[in-house]
């Protein structure tokens, strides 16, 4: 009798230990650090080629963890459609770049924008998020599954606070996010940095609890070395408690911003090891963008959250 407690309880503790690994584990994957980026639709062959190249051993693949398609408008009734104003974009050239990033362990993303050739056409958006909530969800659901993709990006941006939509947008990423979390699937939002123009930082209370990141589209106005509404500590203080969620947006067409070099700017990311950072867009146009040292510093930040957390 004795015996057989003290097997079971040595089995016990056995099982514990190993449940406590694997959970600590998973909650080291969880939080490591996301970098992202995108493929804009008139840049494709461009980016295409970019994701594929060393800069001396090191590459994109070792510096990113997400990559969006920028390639979908939302329709007026509540679908999709692929951008068709520039070279013709297909599933072969989506699965193309999904191909790539399961290779490579990086997420591919849908990402739907509002963007026309003259306007970011914010009433095309709300047609969709709120008259036709229930089919865009839908519509959303089933091509990230038709494509294999890893989740949604929402880049949807209005001129003005749209205060009056705040709501209906908030209701609608909310019942996003529950659907494509019960797919195994992710959810990202693009926003403003501050309180001009939609969505901004007055709706990012009540979006991080139900996000997987959030993308502040600062770019060349904010920086390192800012000040008030500017700084990324600012920013970063913004999303708190869930500032592990959140990407700064870096434009990767400038060596430098704010008066302030890109590597400076991705040290302080570096060094607070609780953020990550949102790339516009894979071109890499800045020779700057295109070196050893800062993919290598990219890829400290990627992995940065879980050597912190173990």
């Amino acid at each position: 009798m004795f015996r057989t407690r003290s097997i079971t309880s040595s089995f016990c503790i056995v099982v514990l230990l190993l449940t406590g690994f694997f959970i600590s584990n998973a909650q080291g994957a969880e939080t490591k650090a996301r970098i992202m980026t995108w493929v804009p639709p008139y840049a494709v062959e461009t980016c295409k080629n970019r994701l594929k190249e060393s800069f001396n051993g090191i590459g994109m693949k070792d510096g990113l963890t997400h990559l969006g398609l920028q390639f979908w408008h939302p329709t007026k009734d509540g679908g999709i459609k692929l951008v068709n104003r520039f070279r013709p974009i297909d599933d072969s050239s989506i699965a193309a770049f999904q191909t790539w990033g399961e290779t490579n362990n990086v997420r591919v993303m849908l990402c739907v924008f509002n963007g026309t050739s003259k306007e970011w056409n914010w009433e095309l958006a709300k047609s969709a998020f709120d008259t036709n909530r229930g089919r865009f969800i839908d519509t959303l659901i089933n091509e990230t599954r038709r494509l294999n993709l890893g989740g949604v990006d929402i880049d949807f941006e209005g001129k003005g606070t749209r205060s009056e939509d705040k709501q209906a947008y908030i209701d609608f990423i909310i019942e996003l996010a529950s659907r494509l979390h019960a797919e195994g699937k992710e959810l990202t939002v693009d926003t403003f940095a501050y309180k001009w123009n939609a969505p901004n930082q007055g709706w990012w209370s009540s979006l991080l609890p139900h996000i997987d990141g959030l993308h502040v589209m600062g770019y060349s106005d904010t920086g390192s070395n800012s000040s008030k509404w500017r700084s990324y500590d600012f920013i970063k203080k913004a999303t708190e408690p869930y500032s592990s969620k959140l990407l700064i947006g870096v434009p990767s067409f400038k060596d430098s911003w704010q008066e302030t070099p890109v590597q400076e700017h991705l040290n302080w990311i570096k060094n607070d090891a609780k953020i990550g950072v949102a790339i516009w867009d894979a071109q890499l146009k800045s020779p700057a963008w295109r070196t050893q040292e800062l993919w290598q510093t990219l890829s400290i930040i990627k992995g940065a959250q879980t050597s912190a957390n173990q």
